[in-house]
Order: C-alpha cells, then sequence, then structure tokens
C-alpha cells in the first residue's frame, strides 16, 4: 500500500462531490461559536461504532487519530499534536489527567450518550478557547434548556408530559463490553433539572491473531443539572459530575489504573441583555478534582510499583459581545498536580520520589476577537490574546526519606540528568498568541479562505517537573523519566489554506496547513538509542525546531436516491529540523472510503479503513517503530421503526484483521505484539429508547 494508490482512488473520484466536514460532521475551522457547535443527532450520524469515549468517537472525523494504550482511554491526535497540545473541555470545565503516561485524559471521562454537542476546531482558528492548544480545541458538552410541557417535542411528536427520559444499552462481542444508559430531565417551562449517567464494563478484547492483550475497564459517571431561564432569556445553570475508573488495563504501560475518581462542578451564567458595555455576557466558574491510583500489582501478577496521584483544577472565564462582530474576555485556571513514585525493595514499600513535586501551573489570559464584514462575499477576522503563565514545583526540593539509597529529592534528579546545577524554581511567562483569517465566498458553494496564526504554548508539568528515577543498573536506566525546569515556550506559526468550488459538478472543500514551530519540546534520550547503561539513557526533554505540515480532503458523491460514498483523506508531516530526523508519532496517509444507503427511518453502509505504511520514526522514546500499512472492514446499520427508537448495529474489522496503528503503545506485556493492536472482529449494537 503506498500513496499512489490513494491518488489514484482520489483522480477517480474527481467527479465525485468533495467536501471536508462540514456542521453534520464534525469538524470545524472557523472561529465562529454558531458554526463550532455539533449538535447529538450528528453525534449519532458518525458514531457507526460503540465509542468507548470521547477520543474514540473522534476516530471518525477526518483528520482526527488517535494512541491507544488499551482497551480504554483513546488519545485524540490532531495534525500530529496531542495532549498538552490540544485544549480539552469537559462542560467547560478544564480537566487535566492525573496520569503522566496519558491514562486519564479528559476524553477518557466522557461517555459520548451523555452528551450533547461536540466542538472541534483544528488549529489556531481561535483564541477565546484558553492558553496554548496549538493543535486544536475539543470541547465535550451537555446543552439542558427547560421546555413547555405542552409544547415538548420527542421524536417529531409533541409531548405533554414535564419529563424527557432516554434509556439505553450498548454491547460489544469481542470485549464482552456492555454500557447502560439513563438520561431524565424535569423541566415547568423556566426551571429544569437533568440527572444522567451510564456504566462500563468490558474485559480483555482478542485481536485478530487470537490474542488477548491486557484491555479490560470498568466505568461509571452520573451527573446532576440544575437550570433557569430568566423572563428575559438569560440561563443560570449548575451542574455536578462524577466520574470514576476502575481496573483499568493498559497493555501499552507498566502499570494499570487501580482506581481513577474526577468530579467537576461547574456553574454558568449566560446574559443575553446588555449589561454594561457588553450587549451580551457569559460568565462560567469551574473545579474539577481527579484522584487517582495506578499500579502493577492489582491487575497483574508484579507487586513492584505503586504511584498515587491527584490533579485539581480550578477557574473561571467572562467573556462579553461587544456588538455583533467582536468579543472580549478574561479567563484565569489553576493546576496543581501530585505524584509519588513507590517501589517495593527486600519486601517493604519504599516511597522513592515525589514524581510530581507539587507542581502548580496558573495562566491568566486577556483576549479580543473580531470578525469584520467587508461585503456581503468577503470576511476579514482577527484575534489577540496575552497570557501570564505562572510555573512552580513546591516539592522538588521535599526529601522522600532517608532509608534507602533510591530515594532523592526532585531537584536531584534534574541535575543528575542535564548540564550544571538544575533546579525547578518559580517562573513567570508572557505569551502572545493570535490569528488572522480572511474568507471569501463567490457563490452557494464557492469559497476560499486562508489563515496566519500564532500560537505560543508554555510546557507542561510533565515536561517542566517530572522526576521519575529507578534503580541504578543497566537497562533500568531507561525507566527514567526527568522533566527539565529550564524549557522554554513553543513557538508555532501556521499558515493554512482552505478552499471550496465547484469543479466538474463536482463539490471540492480541502485544506492544506503549514506549522512552523521554534523551541518545539521533544523527548528524547542523550544515548540516541544506543543505551550505555547510564543516565544517558533516560528520558528526557529539549527544546528544538520543528515543521509540520499536512492536507486533509474529504469526497462526497451522490450514487442514486439515498445512496452514497465517502472518501476521507488525511496526512500529516512532521520533521524535526534541529536534529534533521523526522518528529515522533506521526500518523501517514489514512482515511476511509463508504458506501451508504440511508433514509428517514433507516441507513446501511460499509466502510473501508486503510493507512499507508509509516517508515519516518523515531523509535527513541515514543515510536515502537516501522508500521505497515493495513486496510480493514466495517459493517453498519441503523434503524429508526417508530419515533424515539434507535437501533444501531454492525461488525467492525469484518476479515479479523491483525493490526495497529503507528501511534498505538508498543505492547509491554505481550512477547508475540510489538505495540498494542486493534481490537479483531467485533460484533456491536446499542438499543436506545427516548421518549
Amino acid at each position: 500500500m503506498n500513496n499512489y494508490k490513494y491518488l489514484i482512488i482520489l483522480i477517480v473520484l474527481s467527479s465525485q462531490t468533495l467536501i471536508a466536514e462540514d456542521l453534520t460532521e464534525i469538524q470545524i475551522s472557523v472561529p465562529s461559536e454558531a458554526n463550532a457547535i455539533i449538535k447529538n443527532e450528528a453525534i449519532e450520524s458518525i458514531n457507526t461504532k460503540n465509542a468507548v469515549d470521547g477520543g474514540d468517537l473522534l476516530r471518525s472525523v477526518n483528520g482526527v487519530n488517535t494512541i491507544r494504550r488499551g482497551g480504554h482511554g483513546l488519545d485524540p491526535v490532531i495534525r500530529g499534536q496531542s495532549d498538552q497540545r490540544l485544549n480539552s473541555f469537559v462542560d467547560g470545565a478544564v480537566v487535566y489527567g492525573a496520569c503522566s503516561t496519558k491514562m486519564d485524559l479528559a476524553s477518557t471521562y466522557v461517555n459520548i450518550e451523555n452528551y450533547d454537542t461536540i466542538t472541534v476546531i483544528k488549529g489556531a482558528q481561535s483564541v477565546a478557547y484558553g492558553a496554548g492548544g496549538p493543535g486544536g480545541i475539543i470541547t465535550y458538552e451537555r446543552v439542558t434548556e427547560p421546555f413547555s410541557t405542552s409544547g415538548s417535542t420527542k421524536g417529531g411528536q409533541t409531548s405533554g408530559s414535564p419529563f424527557k427520559i432516554k434509556l439505553g444499552q450498548t454491547f460489544d462481542s469481542n470485549a464482552e463490553g456492555m454500557t447502560t444508559i439513563g438520561d431524565i430531565t424535569y423541566s415547568n417551562g423556566q426551571s429544569y433539572f437533568r440527572l444522567n449517567g451510564s456504566h462500563s464494563d468490558a474485559g480483555n478484547y482478542e485481536t485478530g491473531t487470537g490474542l488477548k492483550p491486557q484491555t479490560e475497564y470498568e466505568t461509571s459517571n452520573y451527573a446532576v443539572i440544575l437550570g433557569k431561564r430568566t423572563d428575559a432569556g438569560s440561563k443560570i445553570e449548575f451542574s455536578y459530575t462524577d466520574n470514576e475508573k476502575k481496573n483499568v488495563a493498559y497493555a501499552g504501560l507498566p502499570m494499570d489504573i487501580a482506581y481513577s475518581n474526577l468530579d467537576i462542578y461547574n456553574f454558568k451564567y449566560h446574559r443575553v441583555v446588555p449589561i454594561g458595555f457588553f450587549s451580551s455576557m457569559k460568565l462560567e466558574l469551574f473545579n474539577s478534582d481527579m484522584d487517582h491510583l495506578m499500579d502493577n500489582y492489582a491487575m497483574r501478577t508484579t507487586n513492584t510499583m505503586k504511584t498515587p496521584a491527584s490533579s485539581d483544577t480550578y477557574g473561571w472565564r467572562m467573556i462579553g459581545a461587544l456588538g455583533s462582530g467582536s468579543r472580549l474576555g478574561v479567563d484565569y485556571e489553576h493546576n496543581t498536580r501530585d505524584a509519588e513514585q513507590n517501589m517495593v525493595i527486600s519486601s517493604t514499600n519504599r516511597h522513592l520520589t515525589y514524581m510530581w513535586p507539587g507542581a502548580e501551573i496558573s495562566k491568566l489570559g486577556l483576549f479580543y476577537e473580531h470578525n469584520n464584514k467587508l461585503s456581503d462575499e468577503s470576511t476579514f477576522s482577527y484575534g489577540v490574546r496575552w497570557d501570564n503563565i505562572e510555573t512552580d514545583a513546591t516539592r522538588a526540593t521535599d526529601d522522600p526519606g532517608s532509608d534507602h539509597m533510591l530515594q532523592v529529592t526532585a531537584n536531584s534528579l534534574y541535575t543528575a540528568h542535564y548540564t550544571g546545577t538544575v533546579t525547578a524554581g518559580k517562573r513567570d511567562w508572557d505569551n502572545i498568541s493570535g490569528f488572522l483569517r480572511f474568507s471569501k465566498k463567490s457563490g452557494p458553494m464557492s469559497s476560499y479562505y486562508v489563515s496566519l496564526s500564532r500560537n505560543e504554548r508554555t510546557p507542561d508539568a510533565t515536561e517542566l517537573f517530572h522526576a521519575k528515577t529507578s534503580m541504578a543498573m543497566a537497562a533500568k536506566y531507561r525507566d527514567r523519566h526527568i522533566g527539565n525546569p529550564n524549557l522554554d515556550s513553543e513557538k508555532h506559526t501556521t499558515l493554512e489554506l482552505g478552499f471550496e468550488n465547484m469543479f466538474l459538478g463536482s463539490h471540492m472543500n480541502a485544506s492544506i496547513y503549514v506549522n512552523d514551530v521554534s523551541d518545539y519540546i521533544t523527548t528524547y534520550r542523550v544515548s540516541d538509542g544506543t543505551y550505555d547503561s547510564s543516565v544517558n539513557d533516560a528520558r528526557v526533554y529539549k527544546n528544538v525546531d520543528a515543521t509540520i505540515w499536512g492536507y486533509e480532503v474529504s469526497l462526497k458523491r451522490s450514487l442514486g436516491t439515498n445512496f452514497s460514498s465517502t472518501l476521507n483523506l488525511n496526512y500529516t508531516h512532521g520533521d524535526d529540523d534541529s536534529q534533521n530526523r523526522p518528529l515522533p508519532q506521526i500518523m501517514p496517509l489514512s482515511g476511509n472510503l463508504s458506501f451508504d444507503y440511508e433514509t428517514a427511518i433507516v441507513n446501511y453502509g460499509i466502510r473501508m479503513n486503510f493507512a499507508d505504511t509509516q517508515d519516518r520514526f523515531d523509535s527513541r522514546v515514543l515510536d515502537t517503530g516501522r508500521t505497515g500499512g493495513y486496510t480493514v472492514y466495517d459493517l453498519y446499520v441503523g434503524s429508526e421503526p417508530t419515533p424515539g427508537i434507535r437501533l444501531n448495529f454492525g461488525v467492525s474489522n469484518l476479515t479479523d484483521k491483525r493490526y495497529a496503528t503507528h501511534l498505538n503503545n508498543s505492547n509491554t506485556l505481550d512477547s508475540t505484539a510489538d505495540r498494542v493492536d486493534e481490537p479483531g472482529r467485533t460484533i456491536w449494537g446499542s438499543i436506545i429508547y427516548d421518549f
């Protein structure tokens, strides 16, 4: 499989309707909030499988890939960037995981059936979503509104009940997974009360060769939402969300989640009438508290490691509209992360180090955005943002004890692995970000845009302060993972061009981008992967210059009444310019080709998912090595036999092929697999009753 094969497909289908995802398919690349919201019906239309979490759902979006470490907790990647290069929000709250190996990103706490809208913004197209985020923005939200008992609609029919209720059940034959869903809303026409939740339980799935990697998980969550619309139309809402995960296994990591609990509190006040010089205003407050324990004994036969950790974040934002085309805002967040590395040595548990030594990062931002309509066809948009960021490691000097020689301070680890005396202290950053965007419409299906952006990202808690030690012997040095308190912030400068047009009867829409990054933060080993059994084998960090470029294209063609085909292609290319080598964790050319038949009450589809061979990699830390290309097939069918009842069934990986994406982690447990393989053939289904 190679690039030419997909180029031929692209040419053959050039007579088709060529589109990038529009609002019915979740991709957004404009700063307008109105255009960035994807409604629940659209989520259902792209969820042609039982997505296990928010990251898994986003795999349905062209240009979004994921990193798999187990059966749960898929890590979204947009344009070669993941984790802290993406800004993620859950009901408006900022959530940072409590695991430095990324077991518990914000998206892992999202059961998609409990959320109503998803926003995806690729690249730096807005400055209103917090500091940094050069790769893009992902938000998951519940949208609840009061309804009248005489006018509420359910499944297209008017209901006289003050209740809206949704019940559902999903199943997965491979991992024997089950998810139970419940959602109930009560309203008296002005106020509302909503309670929703779910419980998921799955075993180890089987790959295409019959291997069963350690991938089981159990999750549960519920949310309570209270709100009211005032007579003037303004909205006040309070919500509490409880998320619990336990016994979540990761074949791609040295430890598993014993438990991880997340509590989210939100308060929202959306004012639609003028106040001061604002024509409308949003005020939102949030708090997220996460407690987390990972170990290698609750689900494995060993008993040597455990790490209790926490990640607590609070903050607020205020955004005011200045007329119809401008908004001014200020936001703040403060995150504290703590983690304690423990190891059983000679049958005694030892607290070795403060792995996240009281890592604190606060961000205060001020931003302004404006859409200037030059004519009926042309719009010029721009935004500017200033962030003051403070970082500190309050426990970097704390000694975990003196009972064993491996017990060390975080500062001693920084000094041992970098040149000179390196210690963590308080630092201040002043970052400037912004964008310029010009768009023009030449007709109902003809337009183009060009944008230029600058985005500055401060290093995160792991890159700055991580302090994981190991025994000082042979291969054990490779287990060390040491942050660099002296890192500089990344500066991303991105030029993007997008267009849509009619060409030979086809509707064409595509985008191409080039991202030049100064001081890109990369992880590496001083021994350069050759290993010399010393501190040079540890995983450490430094700044380099880098370039990331790529494109996204989608084609859709009507093949007859209710029958269509869609081809999605995306490609990313990343270079470490300072060291003249590829950037790690870059997906090769990939995409899917699907054929769908859809009416008002039923849809059928077959999809071919594919990826090219990736022979550009950096295997010193993150990449396992060269990855072969693959093609796998899915079947799916959906039906709504009566209003309010939704049935979905399908088969994923129809031919039971063994494969793994290039981004998947190495398999640390199974000697017959070099990385965590994707699931083999899976029969899945769901029944949703909305009444």
